[in-house]
């Protein structure tokens, strides 16, 4: 029996409700932006930002190819270079596992992320012995010169243990750089190998290390917004471990603080100890002190057991720092992502938001300055996701609409104090249609089922890709939202399609609790939506059956389905 048959069945033998109302409601402008709320858990040692409050994401976002490690560096001639890994990028494959563990590369031409071309891929041997991981960290190409850095992870892609399954549990050292002297059509391999790191520190037994996967701060084109020439690198580590500490406390993706280091970029520096500069704190004026000794290296942030994978990026508009930091929880479980912002390299720094479930297990997050608007505020946000969606149970959504494995690049504004009202009402955090995995039971080619749940009444003929539509369906035609816990709502608003041949006449809403409610005609011009109030209940699912249309209706739909948590106001 298929998914529509059973609902049709239950919607059949249950009694319909009575206690729903009908009401006329109109259009809503079209969504600018949606607010994506910010909530850091207790104990957040960051204070609120008073002047960046929220970060809001517009709609518009692009996905790239099947492998991950995405770290766009701005070079001279105008184009981004980056790493890659465990993927495929134009039918070439790279795993970073393992003793023929490969890392790749590869150069993004465009000035609009939506309509990039990834091309000049290759990819590049290194062995991780004695660990057995090697991934691609920091990478930055300035004066010509493409400088790889590679980092080792242990003991394995999987360990379980007490019943949970953990990736990657343990960060290895930072290995070095192997450097490219022709934007990476050929390499030289960096002289420092896994057994001697660069910095000199050692994870084989999940012993904690400072800087163990670096990413370069991103200054702009060719680094034209360094303060003094240097390259700065940003990495998340632990300084006490791994006794007393939880399993996986110090991963690639976890970690207790961020730390600082600078070099001057040049061939000769570049995979020497010496030449480096770490962050050691602040002196009696407050101005940052720097030490040649790793060991005497001081985090510019801490937050045990709430860090990990961090990159940073000057935006020059603003003058602002903004570091983007993910917390991996256990390696394989949805993660948070959050944005602190400060006027000065080495902090203090300020919260603008702590972006529960981003992704919903967004990783490798990070800003391209390439695509930071004029004005500062709207930017683009570059990841991967869900690459462990199954593990342990965990299954993974996309959210925002756009997050997968591969590189996603989503566009966000960043709002001030003055633009924290509410732009339009579809977009609103009560409205969480948008958070629920979509079902129909057909899609017209050329159409998405998503656009349902898009915060945008439009559709064909003005714009096709902002509604759902069937193929060929008229009476029975579903369309079912899911979501991950229980959610209590007591209101839906249904919209048609605005076009004047389709229409639906009648329809039925379904719950996951049994109850169901009859619905009314719909408005045919989606100017306005049919409201369906009717008593709060707790749901994990909700469906709506159309169960007539117009006469000469032949490709039935909506425009826009929105659904109302009540929140006991």
């Amino acid at each position: 029996m298929t998914k529509r048959t059973t609902l049709l069945a239950l919607a059949l033998v249950v009694v319909v409700a009575t206690d729903a109302s009908e009401t006329l409601v109109p259009a809503p402008a079209p969504s600018q932006w949606r607010v994506w709320p910010s909530e850091p858990p207790p104990g957040c040692p960051f204070p609120k930002s008073t002047s960046l409050v929220a970060v809001a994401f517009t709609g518009r976002h692009a996905e790239y190819t099947g492998a991950d490690t995405w770290y766009p560096s701005w070079a001279a001639d105008g184009n981004l270079y980056s790493p890659w890994t465990d993927g495929n990028v134009n039918g070439l494959h790279s795993s970073s596992a393992g003793p023929d563990a490969t890392t790749g590369h590869a150069t993004i031409l465009g000035d609009d992320p939506m309509k990039l071309v990834v091309t000049n891929q290759g990819v590049f041997k290194s062995s991780p012995r004695p660990y057995e991981g090697r991934y691609p960290c920091g990478s930055l190409v300035f004066g010509g010169v493409w400088y790889y850095g590679t980092y080792c992870l242990h003991p394995s892609g999987r360990v379980d243990r007490d019943g949970i399954p953990y990736n990657w549990p343990w960060l290895g050292p930072f290995v070095g750089f192997r450097w490219s002297t022709d934007l990476g059509r050929t390499w030289t391999q960096t002289p420092c190998t896994p057994e001697k790191p660069l910095f000199g520190e050692h994870a084989l037994n999940g012993e904690p290390v400072k800087i163990g996967a670096p990413h370069f701060v991103d200054f702009g084109k060719n680094m034209q917004h360094s303060p003094d020439g240097k390259a700065y690198l940003v990495a998340h580590g632990a300084s006490h471990g791994p006794d007393g500490r939880r399993f996986a406390y110090n991963s690639w993706i976890t970690g207790d603080e961020i730390y600082l280091a600078r070099v001057t970029p040049a061939v000769e520096n570049m995979n020497d100890a010496s030449k480096y500069e770490f962050f050691a704190g602040h002196d009696q004026v407050g101005q940052p002190t720097w030490t040649r000794n790793l060991s005497e290296a001081k985090p510019i942030a801490s937050w045990r057991d709430n860090m990990g994978c961090v990159t940073m990026t000057y935006n020059a508009p603003l003058k602002k720092y903004l570091m983007c930091v993910t917390d991996g929880g256990n390696t394989v479980s949805r993660y948070n992502t959050y944005i602190l912002e400060s006027d000065s390299i080495t902090g203090p720094w300020k919260l603008v938001s702590y972006m529960k479930h981003f992704g919903e297990q967004a990783y490798f997050v990070n800003i391209p300055s390439k695509f930071i608007d004029g004005d500062g505020r709207t930017l683009w946000l570059c990841y991967a996701a869900n690459f462990s969606s199954g593990w342990g149970g965990i299954v993974f959504k996309s959210r925002p609409r756009g997050s997968r494995y591969g590189m996603c690049l989503q566009q966000i504004r960043i709002l001030g104090p003055g633009d924290q009202e509410p732009k339009e009402v579809l977009g609103s955090p009560e409205n969480i249609a948008p958070e629920a995995a979509v079902t129909v039971s057909s899609v017209h080619p050329g159409y998405k089922a998503e656009a349902v749940v898009d915060c945008a009444v439009a559709g064909w003929p003005e714009n096709q890709q902002a509604e759902w539509a069937t193929a060929g369906e008229i009476n029975t035609a579903m369309v079912r939202l899911t979501w991950n816990e229980k959610k209590r709502v007591g209101r839906v608003w249904l919209f048609d399609r605005p076009n004047s041949i389709d229409r639906v006449t009648g329809g039925m809403l379904v719950f996951s609790d049994g109850s169901t409610v009859a619905t009314g005609p719909l408005p045919d011009d989606a100017k306005q939506g049919l409201e369906v109030t009717f008593q709060p209940r707790e749901i994990t699912w909700l469906a709506f059956i159309v169960t007539s249309a117009k006469d000469g209706t032949t490709n039935v739909g909506l425009s826009e389905l929105a659904v109302w948590e009540d929140r006991g106001k």
